[in-house]
């Protein structure tokens, strides 16, 4: 039977669609597939930090192993403690799991798997000063690296194929001044040299190969309990729509803002790395903001699970895990720990908003690389 004209134009149609299709494939699927493989192109993590991040350092040295954090109820969410400054997991452990690697292993874990990377932070750590200082972990980190890797060039390959997260760190520095009651504009004069501090570690990793650091900020502080609890104030003006202390949050925009020129002009001097911004302050906002999606009850954005406080804050009278304080029925309900650290749900949120905002900027980054070496 001949073919119509009609046959004839929906065969044509069909091959045009056909055609479309199959050019769709070619390229759509491409920049998918450049998300798809950063997602499992790292073979490790290298992590530097404080509370925020350590994940058993602080509790193996020192009076560590003795204090709250080596106990229950930290950890309760997971069964058992591990030294997370949390009630399971934290932060790292979350963005490890996106780049299919294994939780990480604290550097102090002595015959500890170290395969896929190593955690260098200790709570309690800051930038600049104290017994566990960034430049403390970056000496555990070289020591780390020449005793595992058998020269320089090995170094830099593993390096290369690894991603760096600097902190965060330097919230320390600043917590310790404002505990002592000393003023914004005091603390202030403290971010040139902590910024700095930061700065000069980047560059130092850089020097030993790294080509893939995330670096955060840090985090609205004039929304965290501990803040909140110790400038409490009667005047409304000082708290903005999310209950937050403003002149706080003003500090922690100051600082990043700072921050973030460093790490610019760091990205203009090393256009081969990329060095990316983690916006810790957009991220716990975000989770405040929207509590319901993450199963947050009324008031749980705010209020301390575990601890025992007579304030809506639930901070500053018995610290958590202390004889006699108190552990909220669901600490998936809050996004607050222990008045100052998140709870195993707060870290989820937080680093889901984290991965949203760097991976797409580490992409952005490696796409300009590639196209740079070919």
């Amino acid at each position: 039977m001949r073919p119509t004209l009609f046959h004839l134009l929906v065969q044509s149609l069909l091959l045009s669609l056909i055609l479309l299709v199959c050019a769709n494939a070619t390229t759509i699927p491409r920049s998918r597939r450049v998300l798809t493989n950063l997602a499992t192109q790292f073979e490790a993590i290298y992590q530097f930090g404080d509370s925020l991040s350590d994940t058993g350092n602080y509790v193996r040295e020192g009076d560590g192993a003795n204090s709250a954090y080596n106990k229950l109820p930290y950890g309760q969410t997971i069964n058992h403690p591990t030294g997370r400054a949390s009630d399971g997991l934290i932060m790292v452990d979350y963005i490890a799991t996106y780049f299919h690697l294994p939780q990480l292993n604290p550097y102090l874990a002595t015959g500890s798997d170290f395969t896929h990377g190593a955690n260098f932070a200790v709570i309690g750590a800051a930038a600049n000063g104290g017994f566990n200082s960034l430049a403390k972990q970056l000496d555990w980190f070289k020591t780390h690296l020449t005793s595992t890797f058998p020269n320089p060039a090995a170094i830099k390959e593993r390096l290369q194929k690894s991603l760096v997260l600097m902190g965060e760190i330097g919230g320390n520095d600043f917590n310790g001044p404002f505990g002592e009651h000393q003023t914004i504009q005091e603390v202030s004069k403290l971010v040139p040299g902590v910024v700095k501090t930061i700065k000069d570690s980047i560059e130092e990793v850089i020097g030993l190969g790294a080509t893939n650091i995330v670096v955060p900020g840090n985090f609205p502080i004039g929304c965290v309990p501990l803040y909140l609890v110790l400038f409490a104030t009667n005047d409304t003006s000082k708290y903005d729509e999310l209950n937050c202390l403003k002149e706080y949050n003003d500090f922690s925009k100051f600082y990043n803002q700072q921050l973030l020129q460093a790490i610019q002009q760091l990205q203009q001097e090393h256009p081969d790395v990329a060095i990316v911004y983690a916006d810790y302050y957009a991220a716990l906002t975000s989770v405040i903001s929207n509590p319901l999606k993450l199963g947050i009850e009324k008031n749980g954005t705010e209020k301390a699970c575990c601890g025992t406080g007579d304030n809506p804050y639930n901070y500053g009278g018995k610290s958590c895990g202390s004889p006699g304080s108190v552990v909220c029925p669901d600490p998936s309900k809050r996004v607050n720990w222990d008045g100052v650290h998140m709870t195993q749900q707060g870290n989820k949120g937080v680093a889901d908003q984290l991965l949203k905002q760097f991976v797409p900027a580490l992409e952005k980054q490696l796409l300009r690389r590639r196209r740079k070496n070919h």
